[in-house]
């Protein structure tokens, strides 16, 4: 062989070796550093593990972790690589000064640009100095959002600047003074939709989150936000769909006529004059519908005033039950209608004089129900590889949302329009993940209470989600149906076939139409709000002491109802769940 190839050949291993060397050192110098050493987190500016929306900043990473991500930018080292080799063909003697400076010059530069990368932006400390921060954050990201940008156009950025500092700050617990008339002028021209609106407080959700403040002040922010949105988008309020003050007195009255009329009830009212009683309901009913003039009352204060009662969740099943009699015949839209009956919720366990999910997780520690809720997770295998995947701070933040999610006064601030739009074709969260996460939920409450009633409550409000988290393909068929045609061709033929079985003498009595009644079902169960737990349906149904033949009739005539629409075929899924708690006889 040339002695010229051989001295090459040489060079070319030793400067591999000398490479391998430099390399070593450098990296376990930058490992071994204190900085390196101390730092518990890896930022992350990825999506969220559950919906993609909630971005967390910080997960949790092991120190064998830490080092594989020294290399993980791969431009940077492609570029080290390509700067030796060309060091190498340029370069005969390995030992050469020019050889050692240059790679030292690459290795130094590629440590500090990966080091310029992985750099936290330092956040300003002092309220005031950290909204002005923020504020700059959520006005980039809404001015740069393809659906909202044009929203923007020729409009002050100082002046919307401002407005959204505003709101940032309700996130430290300061007010917001709104002039809501005038919100409702300024964007009547925008033409805004509901995509619109949810990408606007989906920007905010994720800035709240980013703030660091607790996850119950997020809930509040949040739903401070959902108040404005008939203002925003131009809807009409709901107190006006009732028909404003008269409307809701004549909605009380008329409920209070069928209460008082009913035997089960009336030992409650003795002595009670219906008017005052009616005058009363009015008041919760403006708290119900979020108007300005509610009494807010809270649910310590509904809950000293009907502990003297010892109501149980019978009386107040049938004291909804009215009240969706009496909505039905105001005809009252099933939209508004469903939603108040699901409100309704949030003050149930206050009126019967009970603990509800949230007091038992807060009574039991609530840092404490997560952490444990977190370590059972990570003993399941497929809970495992996701908490792995996308890091236990993430998953343990989203477990916090969860359950915040559950406690029923946040109802408002996350909307299941705000979970089917957040999780939309997303498929992070497979159906053997959500069901694994439900059974551990479902085995940690359990610890706490054996209440039936908070149990089926959490069950249902699981089931509630599931087509939302999973974005099953009814969400996509029932956003393309018109929800009035829809439901009103299905009761008429539904109708036809109750008659055809008899099943009117169940259904229709001097108090209740069967096509209203049959609507009120079928909005229970083609759409996923569940106004009506399946313990108030047994409550509710108790009455009618229907049989097992009757009810094979009710399936039966639902089956040839959806044969014709296969889409809907989960109805009858629901049916089957649903046989235990209705038949009685």
């Amino acid at each position: 062989m040339p002695q010229a190839c051989r001295s090459q050949g040489l060079i070319a291993i030793q400067t591999q070796q000398y490479d391998s060397d430099i390399n070593s050192v450098k990296f376990k110098q930058f490992a071994d550093s204190p900085s390196y050493k101390t730092s518990n987190h890896i930022v992350s500016y990825e999506k969220s593990s559950f919906s993609q929306h909630f971005r967390i900043t910080s997960q949790r990473s092991s120190p064998q972790q830490k080092k594989v991500n020294l290399i993980r930018n791969h431009q940077l080292f492609v570029d080290l690589v390509k700067g030796t080799e060309k060091i190498k063909n340029d370069v005969i003697c390995p030992h050469s000064p020019q050889l050692q400076k240059s790679q030292q010059q690459i290795i130094s530069g590629y440590l500090k640009d990966l080091a310029r990368k992985r750099r936290v932006v330092q956040k300003p400390q002092g309220i005031d100095a950290r909204l002005d921060f923020e504020t700059e954050l959520i006005y980039s990201a809404l001015t740069q959002d393809c659906d909202l940008a044009k929203k923007f156009q020729n409009k002050t950025g100082n002046h919307v600047k401002q407005i959204f500092r505003n709101i940032l700050a309700t996130g430290y617990d300061q007010q917001i003074y709104l002039d809501l008339n005038r919100i409702r002028s300024i964007h009547l021209c925008l033409n805004l939709k509901n995509f619109h609106f949810f990408r606007f407080k989906y920007h905010f959700m994720n800035r709240f989150m980013q703030m660091g403040i607790p996850v119950e002040q997020l809930f509040k922010c949040c739903e401070r936000i959902e108040n404005v949105r008939p203002y925003i988008l131009n809807e009409k309020m709901e107190y006006d769909v009732y028909g404003g003050q008269d409307g809701i007195e004549l909605c009380a009255n008329q409920m209070y006529a069928k209460i008082f009329a009913d035997i089960t009830l009336e030992y409650y009212f003795v002595g009670i004059d219906r008017a005052t009683q009616a005058s009363k309901f009015a008041k919760l009913f403006f708290q119900l519908i979020y108007h300005m003039d509610s009494p807010n009352y809270t649910n310590e204060v509904l809950r000293e005033r009907h502990v003297k009662y010892e109501l149980t969740n019978v009386q107040l099943t049938n004291f909804k039950f009215y009240l969706c009699l009496t909505l039905q015949q105001l005809k009252v839209p099933f939209k508004y209608a469903s939603a108040l009956l699901r409100r309704m919720d949030i003050y149930k366990y206050a009126i019967i004089n009970k603990n509800s999910l949230q007091d038992y997780v807060c009574n039991y520690g609530y840092n404490q129900f997560i952490d444990q809720f977190v370590r059972s997770c990570l003993e399941e295998p497929v809970l495992f590889d996701l908490i792995q995947r996308r890091g236990k701070a993430k998953f343990t933040c989203h477990c916090e949302n969860i359950f915040h999610y559950f406690f029923r006064y946040n109802v408002k601030a996350i909307t299941l329009d705000d979970l089917e739009e957040i999780h939309y074709h997303k498929t992070i969260i497979t159906e053997k993940i959500f069901m694994k996460l439900k059974e551990k939920a479902m085995a940690e409450v359990a610890k706490l209470t054996n209440d039936r009633i908070v149990l089926e409550d959490f069950d249902e409000d699981w089931d509630e989600i599931k087509p939302l988290i999973l974005s099953d393909p009814r969400m996509s068929f029932l956003k393309t149906k018109d929800r009035d045609l829809l439901i009103n061709e299905l009761a008429y033929n539904l109708e036809n076939e109750f008659y055809s079985r008899q099943l009117n003498v169940i259904y229709e009595t001097e108090e209740i139409n069967m096509m209203r009644n049959i609507k009120s079902k079928l909005n229970l169960l083609v759409y996923t709000i569940k106004f009506f737990k399946r313990t108030d349906l047994e409550v509710i149904h108790r009455r009618f002491r229907i049989s097992e033949s009757q009810y094979f009739d009710f399936q039966q005539s639902f089956k040839s109802l959806l044969d014709r629409i296969p889409e809907l075929h989960y109805i009858h899924g629901l049916l089957e769940e649903y046989k235990k708690y209705i038949v009685s006889d």
